[in-house]
């Protein structure tokens, strides 16, 4: 039997030991004291029978009867370390040296103990081998680890203690690996306390006698990106404190300037420095300075590194883009004055990126609003360090601008690769692919678990997918970068790097004459978590069976043809994005009626862009927060334009024209289509759909011809749309009495009204006359 097809199982032979143990018992060998190591074998050797039967007999003591049922309860928080040196790495005729650490996380204390050391010098042929040495259980302690090299006492542990880390060198003669195959090996410790085998622990060495063969090429790409925010600006306080000696946005740059890393650059980051102009943060256009003159293979994340996946599997069908920075641009200027104005620039403090004073860099940080480079060639200029990966010393002065910027130039950037999409690993489904294709994306970083690969041993990193390109990480590989750059101390950073080192060689060993180009990347968070990233690449360069590749040799390398293992985003992050993009959505067909659109999206698409950040995935209770209040804002602002509310309404003639009264509240004049609908054949509408020419903040009064064709009560609906058919605010109502005929009664009645009025008049002023006749001759 064996354990993840590599080392034999001993059970058998454990027990013919333990008998001869109680043999030995019998005829009154002299047992161990508690706690003694057993005696070590010869180098290269399994453990003797004789040390089996002590270890079988300081187990029967009580001492270790009650050592083994306290472990035996808490056997996952008794743990043992091991941290190979050279970075796991062993060369022809060179010592092997660790360093071994015992946490004792029960609530009782342990003994002194011993620990173990085997070296198996069998090399893994394949990763499947070498994951399945390491997937091994802590709690498997029956079996041979593989040949046994030395063992070391640990003294007594306390609860809840860590033993001090105990060094352990395996000379080059016992190692005994002259002559064998170069590669990773299984490298494991066994830690026992009273005879008691309690936890082991797994890690690897690679050992290198100089062979020759292709190296792996390894491609590593890195996001820039910064906390998150809600505005999709970054304000000028938070960019002085990213930008800072100790900011989150200088460590970043810190630790991939000048290296071998592909950096992945959130545009709002160089939107939000150039849109202050003269008056950003110095450190802020010091950094930005530093960032555009870095010899690193650049490409775009999507703007705030709005998590794309998750947008589309909410609801979008395009992958959203900032709309325009102009009201942004007006704001700015509006505050200061001086944002865009030049003055005389002044000498910079330190260089480094948390230094530099002066004038400040607009429309591109250092650009202007054509995207050009005004301060190249400035004889006020001094050098800005372009290949070390830390600050330059020397002192900066960045020319002020006088350019005012426009939203290509606030997003433009020398991007090295273009039309790249990261989403996050394994997120990813069937879908989302068409939605970035027909957005411009056309290559797109899966991560190898969202993928399916016919072939069983590692390809290129470069595939095709359903006719798109795509860029697979490794997930393993990634992962063990990660732990790496994130490992809290030096030892757990040794056993890291030891393991991605046989990983590694694992992998070239495989296929020594064909080497492949991997890809792999760092999480987004990876700067507030790892602080290791220098050593780990330092390290990783040093590995000869590796060598670091620009993104475009993956790129171009030759492609395997994968198939898509559909991936969904986590349906509560969906779920919180659905109500923010019916949001957006709402906004942005509202705006088809106003005649400057963007005086209504390009606000609110910043804010969505900035809410639907990868940065928000850690703090789902702010999130939602954030998105009731643009939900609530969305509603309020497509309810600007409407039909104002009118008291019931009687026609009595046959025809005549219905008054109606529109509002617009935006600050953008609007064109809509009224159209009236009667609820019954009482009333006819003569005509509709008729357009009407809204200006800003104001109302607009139109009159709707109608016909009575019926007495009657007829409820009229009243909608807007835009020309492109969408509707614009919600339907209004107005009650209509309808007296068809009543025109020619009243006018009837007026008619004899009036005859009645002037005969009644002439009628008096014949009988005036005839009265003054008669009088006059009554006095003749």
């Amino acid at each position: 039997m064996t354990i993840g097809g590599i080392l034999p199982m001993r059970i058998l032979p454990a027990f013919a030991v333990s008998v001869l143990a109680v043999a030995a018992v019998a005829a009154g060998l002299p047992a161990s004291p508690a706690g003694a190591a057993p005696p070590a074998s010869p180098a290269g050797a399994a453990p003797t029978p004789a040390a089996m039967a002590v270890a079988a007999t300081t187990a029967a003591t009580p001492a270790a009867t009650a050592v083994a049922a306290t472990t035996a309860s808490a056997s996952d928080v008794v743990t043992v370390s091991v941290a190979p040196g050279a970075n796991g790495v062993v060369k022809e005729g060179s010592d092997l040296k660790a360093s071994i650490t015992v946490h004792n996380g029960t609530d009782q204390d342990l003994d002194a103990g011993v620990v173990r050391v085997y070296l198996d010098r069998t090399t893994f042929s394949s990763r499947s081998q070498l994951e399945s040495w390491f997937a091994r259980p802590a709690s498997t302690t029956t079996d041979i680890l593989g040949a046994f090299m030395t063992s070391v006492t640990v003294p007594a542990v306390q609860a809840g203690g860590t033993a001090d880390a105990i060094p352990v060198t395996i000379p080059a003669s016992s190692l005994a690996l002259s002559g064998s195959d170069w590669g990773a090996k299984a490298f494991g410790v066994r830690y026992s306390s009273n005879g008691d085998a309690i936890t082991e622990a797994h890690s690897s060495v690679v050992y290198y006698p100089n062979d020759s063969f292709q190296s792996t090429r390894l491609s590593l790409a890195v996001p820039l990106t910064v906390p998150e925010s809600t505005s999709g600006l970054i304000s000028s306080d938070a960019l002085a404190s990213y930008t800072s000696e100790n900011g989150i946005l200088t460590q970043e740059l810190d630790a991939v300037r000048g290296r071998d890393v592909a950096i992945g650059i959130d545009p709002m980051i160089l939107a939000s420095i150039r849109i202050l102009g003269n008056v950003a943060p110095p450190s802020a256009i010091v950094w930005l300075k530093r960032l555009e003159t870095a010899p690193n293979e650049t490409f775009g994340l999507a703007y705030a590194d709005s998590d794309m996946s998750a947008v589309r599997q909410a609801g979008k069908t395009t992958l959203p883009q900032p709309v325009d920075f102009a009201d942004a641009i007006a704001a700015q200027q509006k505050a200061e004055p001086d944002s865009y104005v030049a003055t005389t620039p002044s000498p910079g403090a330190d260089g480094g990126s948390g230094g530099g004073s002066g004038g400040g860099s607009g429309g591109s940080g250092a650009n202007g609003a054509d995207g050009s480079d005004q301060s190249a060639g400035s004889a006020t200029d001094a050098p800005v360090d372009t290949s070390s990966p830390t600050p330059s010393d020397s002192p900066t002065t960045i020319p002020p601008t006088s350019s005012v910027p426009t939203t290509a130039s606030l997003l433009d950037f020398p991007y090295t690769e273009k039309s790249i999409a990261w989403p996050l690993e394994d997120t990813v489904a069937a879908d989302d692919l068409r939605v970035f294709a027909s957005s411009g994306i056309t290559t797109t970083i899966l991560g190898s678990g969202n993928v399916t690969v016919p072939a069983s041993s590692t390809e290129n990193a470069a595939s095709t997918l359903s006719g798109q390109k795509a860029l697979v990480s490794d997930d393993t590989l990634s992962s063990l970068l990660r732990d790496a750059v994130d490992a809290n101390t030096n030892d757990e950073w040794k056993g890291d790097i030891a393991r991605l080192s046989a990983e590694l060689a694992t992998l070239t060993h495989e296929r020594p004459s064909d080497a492949r180009t991997l890809f792999t990347t760092l999480g987004r968070n990876w700067a507030t978590t790892g602080s290791r990233l220098d050593e780990t690449l330092t390290a990783v360069s040093k590995m000869t069976w590796v060598s670091t590749s620009p993104l475009k040799t993956a790129l171009g390398a030759d492609s395997t043809s994968v198939s898509l293992a559909a991936k969904k985003a986590k349906a509560s992050r969906v779920s919180a994005l659905t109500p923010l993009v019916k949001a957006d959505d709402s906004l942005q067909l509202f705006s088809t009626a106003l005649k400057e659109p963007t005086l209504v999206t390009a606000k609110e698409r910043l804010r969505f862009l900035a809410l639907s950040s990868t940065a928000w995935d850690d703090n789902p209770t702010g999130l939602a927060s954030e998105i009731t209040k643009v939900s609530t804002q969305a509603a309020k602002t497509t309810g600007l334009i409407e039909v104002v509310d009118g008291s019931p309404v009687n026609i009595l003639g046959d025809r005549s024209s219905l008054p109606i009264v529109i509002q617009n509240d935006t600050a953008s004049a609007a064109v809509v289509y009224l159209r009236v609908v009667p609820s019954n054949f009482n009333l006819s509408v003569e005509k509709n759909n008729v357009p009407v020419t809204i200006q800003p903040n104001s109302q607009q009064r139109v009159t709707v011809p109608v016909q009575s064709l019926a007495n009657g009560k007829v409820m009229l609906t009243l909608s807007l749309s835009s020309k492109q058919d969408v509707a614009i605010s919600d339907p209004t109502q107005i009650a209509i009495t309808v007296r068809a005929g009543w025109e020619t009664v009243i006018t009837a009645v007026f008619a004899a009204a009036v005859v009645l009025l002037f005969g009644g008049g002439i009628y008096r002023s014949i009988r005036r006359r005839r009265r003054s006749r008669a009088e006059g001759g009554a006095e003749a």
